[in-house]
């Protein structure tokens, strides 16, 4: 089966001329890899997506995420295990089914069910290590680089002290811990301390020995706290200012050298937050953007592309209309740099890769649409 595959044109955008791909379910992950670009439908079909049109990969597929790892891309069969879209191997080891993995030099490190241990598997992805982790059965463990080298940060100590429940269950972290990478035990870790909890799926690096995390507490809602690394462990080195409410939360997405990216109260509309690095003082820009549905696990409506001619170049989601808002953030000011419409709702990830020029953006909606554009520098 194979559905021809174009985009919609647009000036500033650069997209090609005719109608967009669609798929025969609601797009809920789109990886970019580059060996090619895959989409997950709702229907747990896995796709290719190629120049002339979109081909089924075989198997079946639990319909959450996708993993790049090296040229290839891994996703959670509908038994549970893990496996290589395209490729024969695959798990004969349970694990979380919405903890999307990390990958590094051909390693996979998921989570067991339930989050109750950190497993590390090799590349024929059989069991090398399995270590207790206690973290939330859905975190997202992610690299941070450190006087000990590298370390796996993963949201550990599950509670329901904090009854918001945005991401999905009523669940969130008491805890923030690293793993070392080869015995998977426990390095360093930091505690908010009850009632606060870390309402996140994973931690946001950001720079060498420095990790963000989203501290939130009934009394103040949440706020940004920046740890840092060191060889006495991890400790926090600045607050960013709460949001002054309880129950409102905020969606860390990107950060860079200089500064974080985040969206305040994401299903109220906005504001888009950039906090400077290391100090988190604060400026906000309401420019009618979100960053997260309610109740997703999906933290991806909103990625930073990279460097571009006025600064940062972020895409969003739209908020209020189906669409995506292009928005460049120089020193002081982040500016729309254009809004595009989309036909229906966005119920994918934001993609991208580069391009000569910048960089090709990949996002699918609920009817099956994969809109596909490119974002000059």
């Amino acid at each position: 089966m194979r559905r021809a595959l174009a985009g919609i044109g647009l000036t500033a955008l650069a997209l090609a001329a005719g109608p967009p791909l669609r798929l025969p379910a609601a797009v809920v992950w789109i990886e970019a890899v580059p060996s090619g670009v895959y989409a997950l439908t709702s229907a747990g079909t896995a796709w290719r997506l190629e120049a002339g049109g979109a081909v089924p990969i075989a198997g079946r597929w639990r319909p959450g995420f996708l993993t790049a790892c090296g040229p290839d891309v891994l996703g959670v069969t509908r038994a549970g295990r893990l496996g290589r879209l395209g490729n024969p191997a695959r798990s004969d080891v349970a694990v979380a089914p919405d903890a999307r993995p990390a990958c590094r030099e051909g390693r996979v490190f998921a989570l067991g069910p339930g989050g109750r241990e950190l497993l590390r598997l090799g590349r024929d992805l059989g069991l090398e290590l399995r270590r207790s982790a206690d973290a939330l059965p859905d975190a997202q463990p992610v690299w941070v680089e450190g006087p000990r080298g590298s370390a796996l940060a993963l949201l550990t100590g599950p509670t329901a002290r904090y009854p918001h429940g945005v991401l999905g269950d009523g669940l969130e972290a008491g805890a923030l811990t690293l793993f070392d990478p080869e015995t998977l035990e426990a390095v360093a870790g930091y505690r908010p301390g009850s009632p606060a909890v870390l309402e996140q799926l994973r931690a946001l690096p950001a720079g060498s020995g420095r990790v963000l995390v989203t501290r939130s507490r009934p009394d103040a809602g949440a706020g940004l706290v920046l740890l840092a690394w060191r060889e006495g462990g991890l400790a926090p080195v600045a607050e960013g200012r709460p949001m002054g409410r309880g129950f409102r939360w905020l969606n860390a997405f990107a950060a860079a050298p200089d500064r974080a990216y985040a969206v305040h109260t994401p299903h109220l509309g906005g504001p888009l937050a950039v906090y400077a690095l290391p100090d988190l003082s604060l400026r906000t820009h309401a420019l009618g953007v979100t960053a997260h549905a309610l109740g997703s696990r999906n933290l991806d409506l909103a990625v930073r592309l990279g460097r571009g001619a006025a600064g940062d170049v972020l895409v969003l989601a739209g908020f209020g209309e189906p669409g995506l808002v292009v928005v460049d953030c120089g020193p002081e000011v982040c500016r729309v740099r254009r809004r595009l419409p989309l036909p229906e709702a966005l119920a994918s990830n934001l993609a991208f890769a580069p391009v000569p020029q910048g960089w090709r953006v990949y996002a699918g909606g609920a009817g099956g649409g994969v809109f596909v554009f490119e974002v000059r520098r």
